[in-house]
């Protein structure tokens, strides 16, 4: 049986203070930078470099620690491989361990923007303090938090457009893993399975927690779920020989509609469904 990981990092602590913080493209804190580094050290990612997919968000808040983590990455097998070569000049490697070698020197690992993954747009009430939001409109957000579903704010995101365009986010990653693992046995062993890393935004988490849950319309999951900045949370991705196979009681499977991936990044054709399994967050 085929098996992914998904990691969905939360961006850590940003700039301006105890907003409404949907759009608005701020900065991390320098502590909100140190704890996101913190966590994703705990993750051990480093050394599943040849097996991981790196995603972003397109805020600052989420892009740039994505890309200042894959020049990490980078720079580490750098200097892993150099090793490898000051080891090889005395040392008999065979013709395919230098070809896998002078692969991974021309494959730096990249980070995929995807817009897909972006907070949900507050509109008018974007960047806006919580104290002034409450002062002027305290009946409308009360509204929005109970169901934000039949109460979008002004000139916002409707909740379930944001819920759509994150799901078909998901089903995008699940598609490029699942290609990843079909193009190399080794990425699909179970000691190292093929990851994906992505940074994102708490709307974004808990959605695809809900998804993965199969709850919908679940106010819970944004009003009182609490997803702590830098926090983490895996999912267990596996794709059964036999539907017949899969455990209910422990798995959830979520239908991953290839007709809304991208033309450049179509699912594989077989019919098996990916089935979600959810960590805790951490």
């Amino acid at each position: 049986m085929k098996q992914a990981k998904l990691i969905l990092l939360r961006h850590g602590q940003c700039e301006g203070g105890n907003i409404l913080r949907g759009k608005t493209d701020v900065s991390l804190t320098p502590f909100g930078l140190a704890n996101m580094q913190a966590s994703v050290k705990k993750l051990g990612l480093i050394n599943q470099a040849n097996s991981l997919l790196i995603f972003s968000s397109p805020l600052i808040r989420c892009s740039l620690f994505a890309e200042e983590f894959a020049a990490d990455i980078n720079q580490a097998r750098l200097f892993s491989e150099n090793n490898d070569t000051q080891f090889a000049a005395s040392a008999s490697y065979s013709l395919k361990q230098k070809q896998e070698q002078q692969q991974d020197k021309n494959l730096p690992l990249q980070v995929n923007l995807l817009p897909q993954f972006q907070e949900v747009d507050f509109g008018d009430w974007d960047g806006q303090s919580f104290d002034a939001l409450y002062q002027k409109h305290p009946q409308a957000l009360d509204q929005y938090w109970d169901n934000p579903w039949d109460n979008t704010p002004p000139n916002g995101e409707p909740m379930a457009d944001f819920e759509a365009r994150v799901t078909q986010g998901l089903a995008m990653i699940t598609a490029m893993l699942d290609k990843q693992l079909e193009s190399s046995k080794a990425q699909s062993e179970q000691d190292n399975p093929a990851t994906a890393l992505v940074v994102t935004h708490g709307g974004v988490i808990r959605h695809i927690i809900g998804q993965v849950l199969g709850l919908e319309r679940c106010k819970g999951l944004y009003a009182q779920l609490a997803i702590d900045y830098a926090a983490s949370v895996t999912i267990d991705i596996f794709w059964p020989e036999s539907q017949a196979n899969n455990d209910g009681d422990s798995l959830v499977s979520v239908k991953a509609d290839s007709t809304k991936v991208s033309a450049n990044k179509q699912a594989p054709s077989s019919a098996i469904k990916p089935v979600y399994r959810l960590n805790w967050p951490s």
